[in-house]
């Protein structure tokens, strides 16, 4: 019965590892797929963002830019929306949705490159492990001039939605393993058995095979025919 239950749990262990790694290598590249989904999506809603916030600030610039302050000031936002600049041809910052910015220089590396070319920009960074920003200028455009700059972030969290956690894996590892287990335990005892039967039926082969042997025949004199042979031929060299 220990036996029994040694082999059941070294293979119930073997089998628990190779499922828990199955688990495991499944969930990374599962991981990875929707990690490079949810990237490629916020990079999306980012651009989308920028265009209309581009846009409204084309329609309002000319007239009220007093308003873009107030506006970015107040309660208008979008998801994961960081921080929104309105940049002017100067590099002068008009509206910020942190009035402490408004009237300061662009300062943003590679700034001379981007607002050279009137045309989108998207970067991405990570300001800190585990978070990523998508931070896209846009240019506001009248009549096909470049007339100001958009310039909007947006962060969003790494691994957000991503695969099982390690004890959820272990759950699904356990929970599996109970009917494996006891299956398991009734083939390998059912083996044991089957093992064990065998080699009593070959020991009992073995012993009937002896016991069948011919034995020594006994001459009436009660030695046998090869004594009486040995002690002629002694009597014969003692002569």
């Amino acid at each position: 019965m220990l036996r029994v239950g040694c082999v059941t749990l070294v293979a119930i262990l073997l089998i628990g590892s190779l499922l828990y790694y199955t688990l495991h290598r499944s969930d990374l590249a599962e991981s990875r797929h929707g990690e490079r989904q949810a990237s490629q999506a916020a990079r999306q809603r980012a651009v989308a963002v920028s265009r209309v916030f581009a846009s409204l600030s084309a329609a309002v610039f000319q007239v009220d830019v007093p308003k873009m302050q107030e506006l970015l000031g107040g309660s208008w936002g979008a998801e994961g929306l960081a921080d929104a600049m309105l940049i002017d041809t100067g590099d002068r910052v008009l509206a910020a949705t942190n009035p402490a910015y408004v009237g300061q220089q662009m300062q943003d590396a590679g700034w001379a490159s981007i607002r050279a070319q009137s045309r989108e920009w998207v970067f991405l960074d990570e300001p800190t492990p585990g978070q990523e920003r998508v931070t896209v200028f846009e240019p506001v455009m009248d009549k096909g001039s470049t007339i100001a700059w958009a310039r909007l972030s947006f962060l969003r969290t790494k691994g957000e939605g991503a695969g099982r956690t390690q004890e959820e894996r272990l759950r699904l590892v356990a929970g599996a393993l109970v009917p494996v287990g006891m299956i398991l335990a009734g083939l390998v005892a059912l083996v044991m058995r089957l093992a064990t039967s065998r080699l009593r039926e070959r020991i009992k082969s073995v012993v009937v095979e002896a016991m069948a042997d011919p034995q020594p025949v006994l001459s009436g004199q009660g030695t046998t025919e090869g004594e009486r042979a040995r002690v002629g031929a002694g009597t014969h060299r003692a002569a």
